[in-house]
């Protein structure tokens, strides 16, 4: 999971590329989030209060698309998984350390069955994106 703030927001301009962020730092900032009663908005919740505040929701939504573009607005700040992450112009993403939020994705296959084409490709796309992944953030298991 990574932060997505405006282009121009101090935690950015202030900061060399790719600073870490703790989301204490994120306290008085306005979000952008999933909607309620998503695992995603459930974590980021139960972080926030484990940071000692409540994340004041300015937008919910159930795209993380939208929740992007509304940052590149300078709408809020958000929570987004780095799979669903994508380059929207006049936004910054900062992965968060502490704490060092993740999402499990599983693919469960059947052992006595041969996979179609199609689904051999996206398993094999599943393990080439955990590997980058693993790569990139290794402190993060």
């Amino acid at each position: 999971m990574v932060i997505v703030l405006p282009d121009g927001h101090p935690l950015v301009t202030g900061s060399p590329e790719g600073t870490p962020l703790r989301l204490a730092q994120l306290r008085d900032e306005s979000w952008v989030t999933i909607l309620a009663g998503h695992a995603a908005r459930e974590q980021l919740d139960r972080a926030a209060g484990g940071a000692g505040f409540t994340p004041r929701i300015r937008f919910q939504t159930a795209s993380y698309d939208l929740a992007q573009a509304l940052v590149g607005t300078g709408y809020g700040v958000a929570l987004v998984s780095r799979l669903a992450l994508t380059r929207v112009p006049g936004t910054t993403h900062r992965p968060l350390t502490d704490p060092p939020l993740h999402r499990d994705l599983h693919a469960v296959t059947r052992s006595d069955t041969a996979l179609t084409p199609l689904a051999d490709v996206f398993c094999a796309l599943l393990l080439d994106v955990a590997a980058e992944l693993k790569d990139a953030w290794p402190s993060q298991g």
